[in-house]
């Protein structure tokens, strides 16, 4: 097996030589900056419900099990917190599809506007 070398920046002189790529246009582009933010914002809303959901969940176990424990018909062994287990898959599952949806629909649509932009 053959080791290789370290390599580590240019110093002194070395870095001042070495010319910095050129700026890509596209991040300066507004349209490309929109789309970051729209982007960011739209995954941070949706973890944020996602952790609402699980942390919800978690701090009502935590703090009031009677809730989640009592049964979800009288006389029956399935208790409330069951399908509210299940309700959280599906929330997550619905989450999931939501972001993908938009995902391709609306942040796709920005994309190529703005690779149409960058050819021309």
């Amino acid at each position: 097996m053959e080791h290789l070398a370290a390599t580590y920046p240019p110093s002194g002189d070395e870095a001042t030589s070495t010319p910095l790529p050129p700026p890509n246009p596209v991040l300066s582009n507004p349209a490309f900056q929109a789309l970051v933010r729209a982007r960011r914002s739209f995954a941070y809303t949706l973890t944020t419900l996602m952790l609402a959901v699980y942390f919800g969940y978690i701090l009502t176990l935590a703090f009031n099990p009677a809730l989640l424990g009592r049964p979800l018909t009288p006389g029956q062994p399935m208790s409330i917190g069951i399908p509210i287990g299940f309700g959280m898959f599906a929330i997550t599952f619905f989450l999931v599809a939501l972001y993908v949806h938009r995902a391709n629909t609306v942040h796709d649509a920005m994309i190529h506007a703005i690779r149409e932009g960058a050819a021309k």
